[in-house]
């Protein structure tokens, strides 16, 4: 376990997930304050006079190396390196994420006017250009390894964790016979969490296996490695949440509908919604950051890295510090969001949801989303709401998932139906929340 977790550390590993969240439930006109996490203009003009979020929580995965049976994963005996189906490239990429929301409200203050405050703690930890070969030799057991010699390339990864208070307003901007526009902003204050990341330049490295004592065997390695992280490791201190490093960070969001339906009429009054907003904009200021450069021209055996307490001590241990410097400022995952919504009839619904990163996944200490465009059927009614999200995500291929809504309570997946029926699933992503809706006098 040691000796593939260090290595992992060195060369990245394979999950790649998206910022997104909340699949099929996040374009319900009754997402209330989970949809201002992706436009905050939806507050106003809702279907809520004020809708308070106890708890919600979604996490999400995929990667392009590793093809899974989750029906098999869930039975036990499954083993990733027998029964997986393999895409080895060598730059293949992954993520992790996770999105905790905490209590929050949204209030409708009149008719024109709507704000939003919620808590939120987010984690995205992402890596690109990684040798698949490499992150499936040192998979494998010790005994099952071979010789080998891999290029590594210039792997880049980011692990970045933070929380944020985010205020919202929004409010009607036109009202005229069949055309409606409504905007919002959000703004939020940041509260540094954990920032780490790794880049490589040349990378390359050399197995050669000891039969006759595996602990003597030996890795040969060239090239140079940034790492960072974002506390005392040196002194042993822990990751911590921390207030004096902060930053702030925006949102903006426009939403506009083309109205048929009479004023007094039940159900939505739109036959079609266009929405559009740019979310995540700001930095994060992580003061206290060590970044040290080493250059990885060297040898160490199986036993030196079994040995180390952590990936820090290791590098320190046994290769030469170049470089070093403190502090940095870490991106938000800034991404441009489009929604488009046909109202088919008072209860069914056709909706087609864009989102696209303008940070460069590539780039050091980047924290970027993942392209992708989502369609979704979905049921709606005031108590009641079913969903099937269909996701094409930029490199894992096509998702299916499914969820719902009743009353206080959502549930659901991005990759549900594929993670049951497909053999070779690359995602997995869930989310569960529970409300306390106040619905307006109508429908």
């Amino acid at each position: 376990m040691k000796r593939t977790l260090l290595l992992f550390c060195f060369f990245g590993s394979f999950f790649y997930a998206r910022s997104q969240s909340y699949f099929g439930f996040r374009d319900d006109n009754y997402a209330g304050i989970q949809g201002v996490l992706f436009n905050p203009s939806v507050i106003v003009d809702s279907k809520y006079k004020s809708d308070v979020t106890i708890f919600s929580a979604s996490a999400t995965g995929q990667n392009d190396l590793y093809g899974l049976n989750f029906a098999e994963v869930l039975d036990g005996n499954y083993d990733i390196q027998a029964d997986a189906s393999k895409n080895i490239k060598s730059n293949n990429r992954g993520n992790l994420n996770v999105d905790i929301m905490g209590p929050s409200f949204t209030l409708n203050i009149t008719p024109v006017h709507s704000i939003a405050l919620y808590s939120r703690v987010r984690s995205v930890t992402s890596l690109v250009d990684v040798n698949g070969q490499l992150i499936d030799e040192v998979s494998k057991d010790l005994d099952a390894s071979n010789s080998f010699l891999i290029q590594g390339g210039n792997p880049n990864g980011v692990s970045n964790t933070w929380a944020e208070i985010g205020a919202s307003y929004a409010t009607v901007l036109l009202d005229e016979d069949d055309h409606f526009v409504k905007g919002g902003l959000t703004v939020k204050y940041l509260m540094a969490g954990v920032n780490g990341y790794i880049n490589g330049n040349d990378l390359s490295v050399a197995f050669t296996k000891n039969n006759a004592n595996p602990e003597q065997s030996q890795y040969l390695s060239t090239g140079t490695l940034r790492t960072a992280a974002s506390y005392d490791y040196e002194n042993g201190n822990d990751p911590k949440f921390d207030g004096s490093s902060a930053g702030v960070g925006l949102d903006l969001g426009f939403t506009y509908e083309y109205r048929t339906n009479c004023h007094t009429c039940i159900g939505n009054r739109y036959k079609f919604k266009a929405a559009a907003s740019v979310t995540d904009i700001g930095k994060i200021n992580y003061k206290d950051l060590v970044e040290n450069t080493y250059n990885l021209a060297g040898r160490v055996s199986q036993d030196d890295i079994d040995s180390a307490e952590n990936i820090f001590e290791f590098f320190d241990t046994h290769y030469t510090k170049v470089s070093s410097k403190t502090g940095v400022k870490a991106n938000l995952p800034t991404a441009v969001h489009t929604n488009f919504d046909w109202n088919i009839d008072n209860k069914f619904y056709l909706n087609l949801s864009t989102d696209w990163s303008l940070v460069d996944a590539k780039k050091v200490n980047g924290t970027a989303i993942a392209n992708s465009v989502t369609f979704t059927p979905r049921f709606e009614t005031r108590q009641f709401s079913f969903y099937l999200p269909v996701t094409y995500m930029e490199f894992s291929g096509t998702q299916i998932g499914t969820g719902f809504r009743a009353g206080p309570l959502f549930v659901g997946s991005g990759s549900l139906i594929s993670n049951l029926f497909s053999n070779t699933s690359k995602a997995c992503n869930l989310y569960v929340g529970l409300k306390l809706p106040i619905y307006q006098n109508y429908n």
